[in-house]
């Protein structure tokens, strides 16, 4: 391979000739060869977006930023790689570099130089003018999930729709409701339904109000929140910049300092995950248990069947979607534990774990996302009752005698249950003899 040789502080370094990527580059690809994970492509393109807006407000010489915003456009076309490993030094200074490097070679080609000399375009003197890793990383964190929560929230609203049409049509399915898995008074299933569905409304309100503070960025901070090396309102013009690209209205943030220590917004959004991956939970677990069976569990709803449950049984059909959702809940509720030492562990002026931060808090997004839309799609959106079922369980219950202890007493009621029980006779039986 034909290799280029490029200088840094810690001395000389080979770079392959052909790689937009410099030393830095080159060193952290080296030294982090862990999961083979990658940055999400929403995070890339948050720093691409934050590099192209500093060039256009900082105070560079015409064909340099033209340069730079041209480099830029072709990498939102995806014609770089951006493939340093997720577990990497601390505060994401390779991510950062690795986009310095990138477009500094390819604006520097764009002039008529050549990579790796940086005399046209400097990674640290152009493309990073005005600006730290530390201020970068999590504004593209805050970008990136305002970006990927437009999808969750999507699939989460068809998922509530999804359940609130299942609360209408079957409102009159009459069932036995538990409580300790016991038998307790009768409910119908579409009150049952109904209860996932605001459910799932509280977690969106709670999503949303955590988006909000998503909203407030620290970029002009720097390296601690102090704005050194910055020009006048930089931060001001870099949040309306940055605004017009994602179409909200992004606002700076009140104090700097705390946004460049402090992780708190992505702890808040990572809880609200977490909440709605609990209900989520919940809901799959009940509707795995009322699916059971067909014979030797509750027999109460039918799944879509979505394929062949056993490579052993055959005609077993397993309840496929719950599960997988299962799995998904039960990973977004340990990234967020995840994400809470993580944003635990900064010091001082500066919280370094945001290459974990991020690469958790999108996943959490995207797992969420697609299994909610999996979900409504082959699971609740195709829902059945097995009302005969339902019907058989309700009238051999035990489930009417609540309402009649206002009228007999609850020691009399608790008599006819305990001699419905024994001898094996409905409720109701019992009590007209």
């Amino acid at each position: 391979m034909k290799m280029r040789k490029e200088k840094d502080a810690l001395g000389e370094v080979e770079v392959p000739a052909e790689c937009y990527g410099g030393s830095f580059y080159t060193r952290a690809k080296a030294n982090f060869q862990i999961s083979g994970l990658q940055a999400y492509w929403s995070f890339a393109e948050a720093i691409c977006n934050i590099k192209m807006a500093a060039a256009r407000i900082n105070p560079i010489e015409k064909k340099i930023r033209d340069a730079i915003l041209k480099a830029g456009e072709e990498f939102l076309a995806g014609k770089f790689d951006f493939d340093l490993d997720a577990y990497q030094a601390g505060a994401g200074t390779p991510f950062n570099m690795h986009l310095n490097e990138i477009l500094a070679n390819r604006a520097a080609e764009i002039l008529d130089g050549k990579k790796g000399e940086y005399k046209f375009v400097h990674p640290n003197d152009h493309v990073n003018m005005s600006q730290s890793s530390n201020d970068v990383i999590p504004t593209a964190i805050r970008l990136a999930a305002i970006n990927d929560l437009a999808k969750l929230s999507q699939a989460l609203k068809n998922l509530i729709k999804s359940f609130e049409k299942k609360e209408k049509a079957l409102m009159k399915v009459m069932k036995c409701g538990r409580t300790h898995l016991q038998d307790a008074v009768p409910i119908s299933l579409g009150q049952e339904f109904g209860g996932y569905k605001e459910a799932l409304i509280s977690c969106e309100k709670q999503i949303q109000n955590a988006r909000e503070d998503l909203l407030e960025l620290g970029i002009g901070g720097t390296a601690i929140g102090s704005g050194i090396n910055t020009p006048k309102d930089f931060s001001k013009k870099m949040c309306s910049e940055l605004s017009k690209v994602y179409a909200v209205k992004l606002r700076p943030a009140k104090n700097l300092f705390q946004k460049t220590n402090s992780m708190n917004s992505f702890l808040h959004l990572s809880s609200t995950m977490r909440s709605l991956a609990v209900e989520l939970l919940r809901i799959s677990n009940d509707l795995r248990m009322m699916a059971s069976g067909p014979v030797a569990g509750f027999n109460e709803l039918i799944l879509p069947e979505v394929e062949p449950g056993s490579s052993i049984m055959p005609g077993k059909v397993n309840p496929s979607i719950p599960e997988c959702m299962s799995m998904i809940c039960i990973q977004v509720i340990g990234l967020d534990l995840s994400i809470s030492l993580a944003c635990q562990q900064g010091q001082f002026e500066l919280n370094w774990h945001t290459p974990l931060i991020m690469t958790d808090l999108l996943h959490q997004i995207e797992i969420l996302g697609n299994g909610m839309k999996m979900f409504g799609e082959l699971c609740i959106d195709g829902i059945k009752a097995n009302e005969k079922e339902m019907f058989k369980k309700l009238n051999a219950s035990t489930c009417f005698a609540t309402a009649y202890a206002p009228k007999i007493g609850y020691k009399e009621v608790a008599r006819i249950v305990k001699e419905s029980l024994e001898k094996g006779i409905p409720f109701n039986e019992v009590f007209k003899a």
